[in-house]
């Protein structure tokens, strides 16, 4: 076989230049740009590779043997290298820049791969990274799952919050196995390598509990019909006026020193204690940084999100989170309840998108949200069930507007 000629090696595809590449051993083909990569493997061939004129020319002792020394890869070697190639870009590809700060991570496409449309490869890819160039152990990981906007995304490892010891994992696990923002993902874990700034998921063993493969078969929760609240929730004494049920929107609205995070804090106090069925989380957004250490000391749920004092995009980020995990559970017919200190901080696109979560399904479970709304009128006229609180009592104690308070088709909950 003959070397393969310049003319012939600018017009084969990038892929298969990296395929050759590889076979002749060039060192960081990758890195290279296309008309240096056509060179350096002219070069290891020995010449320019083009045909020589007519005539018997004097001979090259350099070039004798070259043929032998370099043949033409063959085209299923060709394409099984270049295959993996860009199954191995894909899976390990992270720029490389500065660790990421947690509170725009969502905005950036910092784990962008370098070739998202090569998503059919993750055997291959898992099999890489098996024998790959790290020696660290690999570890068991599991987190919940936030997806990015270029389709690649992290498994927050830390109460569903951006941290720097998210997992990411790459748009072709996430569309193998199905996986939508909010479920619980594990699987073991890989160290980052020279270029990569987060730990990355070798292959997706477990979601929400169950096996990753083959994918659950589960509805999408936008589609369920949406219908009354009519199985009650329990509440506290404050509330025994005002129902509410599994899928109700609940604004408590209220001035500062109302008692409106004092009644939440009730609220999930006696759901957690009620021994019913439900999954319980609290989002903070904009809250008191004392309020903070007291929801984590003694609300004994998943409480995400944080203080005025933080990243405002990183605490609607939690809180999204937290509705889009919710909304999981809600799908596989379970019940979810978020409750959200205070809907007024977050912005106004966000604040619809989350309370406007809040159903009861016909073919599914429920997601209910309770949140502390300020004097912001536009979620009391989209709640379910509105409780307005005056200046508190002499103890202290949250104190109902009987005349501003109410439950919409409240018969449906006696």
């Amino acid at each position: 076989m003959s070397v393969l000629q310049r003319s012939e090696l600018e017009e084969s595809p990038l892929a298969d230049l990296h395929a050759i590449a590889s076979e002749l051993g060039i060192e960081g083909y990758r890195a290279m740009r296309r008309d240096d990569l056509v060179s350096a493997v002219v070069g290891a061939q020995g010449g320019e590779g083009e045909s020589e004129p007519a005539g018997d020319p004097e001979p090259d002792p350099e070039r004798e043997g070259a043929d032998e020394v370099v043949p033409r890869p063959r085209r299923r070697g060709r394409r099984r290298s270049a295959k993996k190639e860009e199954e191995r870009a894909e899976e390990s590809s992270q720029e490389d820049s500065p660790a990421p700060d947690a509170d725009d991570e969502r905005d950036r496409d910092d784990a962008k791969p370098a070739d998202e449309d090569s998503a059919g490869g993750d055997d291959d890819a898992r099999d890489e990274s098996a024998r790959g160039d790290d020696s660290a152990e690999e570890r068991l990981a599991t987190g919940v799952l936030d997806v990015l906007p270029n389709g690649s995304g992290f498994v927050r490892v830390t109460d569903a919050a951006a941290s720097g010891d998210d997992i990411y994992i790459s748009p072709a696990q996430i569309r193998r196995c199905e996986l939508r923002a909010g479920d619980e993902v594990g699987g073991p874990v890989r160290p980052p390598r020279r270029n990569e700034r987060h730990p990355s998921l070798v292959h997706v063993a477990t979601v929400n509990g169950r096996d990753a493969e083959p994918p659950e078969k589960r509805p999408l929760f936008d589609a369920l019909p949406a219908v009354h609240p009519s199985k009650p929730l329990p509440g506290p004494d404050a509330l025994a006026s005002v129902p509410f049920g599994r899928g109700s929107r609940v604004a408590i609205a209220g001035g500062p020193g109302a008692g409106a995070t004092r009644l939440l804090r009730e609220i999930v106090a006696t759901l957690s204690q009620s021994g019913e069925e439900l999954s319980v989380s609290v989002a903070l957004v904009g809250a008191r940084p004392e309020e903070v250490t007291e929801w984590r000391r003694d609300s004994g749920v998943p409480v995400t999100g944080g203080s005025f004092d933080h990243s405002l995009e990183a605490q609607t980020q939690a809180a999204e989170l937290a509705v889009e995990r919710a909304k999981r559970t809600a799908e596989r017919g379970g019940h979810a309840v978020v409750v959200l200190d205070s809907l007024e901080s977050l912005p106004a696109g966000a604040a619809r998108r989350i309370f406007g979560a809040a159903r009861a399904t016909e073919e599914g479970g429920s997601l209910t949200v309770i949140a502390a709304t300020g004097h912001a009128w536009e979620p009391q006229r989209q709640a379910s069930t509105r409780v307005s609180l005056e200046a508190p009592g002499p103890k202290g104690e949250p104190q109902l507007s009987e005349s501003r308070s109410g439950t919409l088709r409240a018969d449906l909950l006696a």
